[in-house]
C-alpha cells in the first residue's frame, strides 16, 4: 500500500509537541539502558523497583490514548509493556 501526502492528515502543534515528549522519554530511556550495567546488583533492584512504582507509566499513557480512539498500534504497546511488568 503506498500512502502519498494526500493520505496523511496534517498533525496539530500540540500532537507534534507531544511526539516530541516522547522523543525525550525515548532518549532519557537509552541513557538508563546505557547506564545500566555500571550498577551493581543492589543499585539495579532499586531502580527497577523505582522505574516500576513511576506513575504515570508508557502503559497508563498508551491506554489513555487509545480510549481517546488511537489505533490498535497503541493498544499493543499498553499489552506489550504490561506483560514485562509481570516479568
Amino acid at each position: 500500500m503506498n500512502v502519498t501526502n494526500e493520505d496523511i492528515m496534517p498533525l496539530s502543534g500540540e500532537a507534534i509537541r507531544l511526539m516530541n515528549y516522547i522523543d525525550d522519554v525515548a532518549v532519557t530511556l537509552r541513557r538508563i539502558l546505557a547506564a545500566a550495567p555500571t550498577l551493581t546488583p543492589e543499585e539495579a533492584v532499586r531502580v527497577a523497583e523505582h522505574l516500576a512504582q513511576a506513575s504515570p507509566s508508557a502503559e497508563d499513557v498508551a491506554r489513555a490514548l487509545a480510549a481517546n480512539g488511537a489505533t490498535a498500534q497503541v493498544t499493543s504497546i499498553a499489552g506489550a509493556g504490561s506483560s514485562a511488568a509481570a516479568r
